[in-house]
């Protein structure tokens, strides 16, 4: 059962109706209601305002609440496979265990970046706001110098629109070792 079915359910069951009662006040197949209650099938749009005018609820709500759920699960989605894909050519090699759960957003978004070609990168703007991808890749990869420097400047251009790269990521590593040293 799905958030949306299982909030639909409550609604009933709070109402004192049964879901067959419900159904035929709002004039649809009470397996239908059966199916959505279960997360079987989705909302239209058609039963979704039936339903929130049975239930006196705001117009849109169900639908709003549908569609925060697809967005969530596609994009848990998205990250499972990211993480799997990472697996599959071993970019965690020095790590003990690792799992979907396990991987901070930091860890996969660095490793995507290393690892992984230009369409599953482009997974991580469908993940996070692209402010957030920046920062990460600025504080875990544009700092590392040599060891990343090609790719981070085929990044810095094609991701982030940042032109003279190569000045650029000089700079941040500056920077970064300057900070290195005040903290010391």
């Amino acid at each position: 059962m799905n958030s949306i079915g299982q909030y639909i359910e409550s609604l009933i069951n709070k109402s004192g109706h049964r879901q067959s009662d419900i159904a035929r006040s709002v004039g649809v197949p009470r397996q239908l209601l059966s199916y959505v209650v279960g997360g079987k099938r989705e909302l239209s749009m058609s039963m979704a305002l039936k339903l929130e005018s049975f239930f006196n609820l705001p117009e849109g709500k169900l639908l709003k609440m549908q569609a925060e759920e697809s967005i969530k699960n596609y994009k848990l989605g998205l990250r499972e496979g990211l993480v799997k894909e990472l697996l599959r050519v071993n970019a965690f090699w020095s790590y003990a265990e690792v799992s979907e759960a396990n991987v901070s957003d930091e860890e996969l978004i660095e490793k995507t970046f290393i690892y992984l070609d230009l369409k599953d990168i482009a997974k991580l703007f469908e993940l996070y706001p692209r402010e957030y991808v920046y920062k990460i890749w600025r504080e875990r990869m544009a700092v590392q110098g040599d060891y990343l420097f090609n790719l981070n400047v085929m990044i810095a251009l094609y991701y982030f629109d940042i032109r003279q790269p190569e000045k650029y990521l000089k700079q941040i590593e500056r920077k970064h070792i300057k900070q290195q040293f005040s903290y010391a």
